[in-house]
């Protein structure tokens, strides 16, 4: 079959390779799946671009979602059939072959069916951008009535945040860093879009709430903007980080917001447990069946074209997912 790898961490030019590798079979408790579009998220080309840190297999097949259709069931295997239609999670995570490839081989916890409504590359969206955002807004229950801020707006899973949230019944207040991207951001459901980089972005989104503050903060870059965030949160309101840039630690007041039962929720969708991953995928699923999502596709390369899928991946921040097509 045809798969993309590398054996070293690198630039995407310098490690990727493409070429014929041998064709998985489907275990006790898996499926085996022709992948047809496989997509990029961050944590994709970090790691093969993390220097620092060893390589945690001879040869690592990259990414993590995809989507495709079973080609044959392993033994123990309940609920699946040949020929259906699926996307996939958590493909890559502490194992080394990945969707990068024509097939694949996964627990069938991991698999999900795939709606018709969906293309493979939409489906190829629905693991690590959609999953976060959908944990980040419903991990506590109902939002409706709330009113939500989402920051980074334009990122894959902050777009994604917008659209659960008005789903939801939440209020959203969103902000961006280029005013070209308003009307994006509007479209995707936010009824408040505010320039991130302005002055008063403070007093914009408390005037917005009646200086009552927000009910809840998706937030992307926690160690850079606690600060900020504790001056607009709600009493009784939660911070939850799905990401962090530098630097690797965070300052928190403890006195008074402590006060105000303010919460902090730290996730990390890799590592949800099994209950949480089913509220979750049958949460999306749901969502999809209503059509209240929009999958923001920046762009499609084959395989064959890996590292440059990768390159672009890298440099389209915002723009929305840039997915590998196997053909």
């Amino acid at each position: 079959m045809l798969a993309g790898w590398y054996e070293q961490c690198g630039p995407a030019d310098a490690v990727i390779r493409t070429g014929e590798m041998d064709k998985p079979v489907a275990g006790h408790g898996e499926v085996l799946i022709r992948v047809h579009a496989s997509g990029i998220n961050p944590s994709d080309y970090k790691r093969r671009g993390n220097v620092k840190v060893p390589i945690e297999f001879p040869r690592v097949v990259p990414h993590s979602d995809g989507a495709g259709v079973i080609e044959a069931i392993g033994a123990g295997v309940t609920g699946f059939h040949v020929g259906d239609r699926v996307w996939m999670f958590n493909a890559q995570w502490a194992r080394a072959m990945g969707s990068a490839a024509e097939y694949i081989a996964l627990p069938a916890s991991l698999v999900r069916p795939l709606p018709d409504a969906l293309s493979f590359i939409e489906g190829a969206c629905l693991g690590i951008p959609a999953m976060t955002a959908y944990h980040a807004i419903f991990r506590d229950g109902p939002v409706k009535g709330q009113t939500i801020y989402v920051p980074a707006a334009t990122g894959r899973v902050g777009a994604y945040a917008i659209q659960f949230a008005k789903w939801g019944g939440a209020r959203v207040i969103a902000s961006t860093g280029s005013a070209k991207n308003f009307d994006i951001v509007k479209s995707l459901g936010a009824e408040v879009v505010l320039d991130r980089k302005s002055d008063d972005l403070k007093g914009r989104i408390l005037k917005e709430t009646g200086d009552h503050g927000v009910d809840r903060i998706i937030d992307v870059d926690f160690g850079n903007t606690i600060e900020f965030d504790e001056q607009i949160i709600a009493e009784g309101g939660a911070i939850v980080s799905y990401g962090a840039a530098a630097p690797g630690k965070a300052a928190v007041t403890l006195s008074p917001r402590r006060a105000r039962n303010m919460s902090i929720h730290f996730i990390f969708i890799y590592l949800l447990n099994e209950a949480q991953k089913i509220s979750v995928c049958d949460g999306i699923l749901h969502a999809v069946a209503e059509n209240a999502l929009q999958h923001r596709i920046a762009g499609t390369l084959p395989l064959n074209e890996l590292a440059r899928a990768h390159r672009e991946a890298e440099t389209q921040s915002g723009t929305g997912h840039m997915v590998v097509t196997i053909d």
